[in-house]
């Protein structure tokens, strides 16, 4: 069965198609701000930087990015998000569970202490940096971020 953005669209409209991770409770709210200050971008990526080193996890991080990714479709001709890509979905049921994704929820988790200490540093942006800093990190090029 191939999952396409607008199946994932489709099941967003139901709040009960979520599934957040079991550290963010009901009561805790996120900012949907697009104004991201650098100094939580900085913050974010000292912190990104600081997991990869304790965990090694820069392969997870990289699947991960690429995984979120890969959902993109250039045959939807909706505006983003519909047409899917780098948005951060990958943390949601179904698409954490597709059987292509196995193991990348522990890279989720992983990353959610950087969401909690930034809450207006999207996963998406999260994610990429992980991954980008992956690279980096592990003697790779630098991958300049659009921030």
């Amino acid at each position: 069965m191939k999952f396409t953005s607008f199946a994932f669209l489709a099941l967003a409209a139901s709040a009960s198609a979520f599934t957040q991770p079991a550290s963010f409770g009901a009561a805790r709210s996120f900012s949907t701000s697009l104004d991201v200050s650098k100094k939580d971008l900085e913050g974010a990526q000292t912190m990104i930087d600081k997991i990869i080193d304790d965990t090694n996890a820069n392969p997870v991080f990289v699947r991960l990015a690429w995984h979120d990714s890969g959902t993109f479709d250039v045959n939807v001709e909706k505006e983003w998000p519909a047409s899917g890509g780098a948005i951060g979905s990958i943390r949601f049921d179904p698409e954490i569970n597709h059987g292509a994704n196995a193991g990348l929820s522990g890279a989720v988790k992983l990353l959610e202490p950087v969401k909690e200490s930034f809450p207006d540093v999207s996963f998406a942006d999260i994610f990429q940096m992980a991954s980008a800093r992956s690279i980096e990190l592990a003697g790779g090029p630098k991958i300049d971020m659009k921030y």
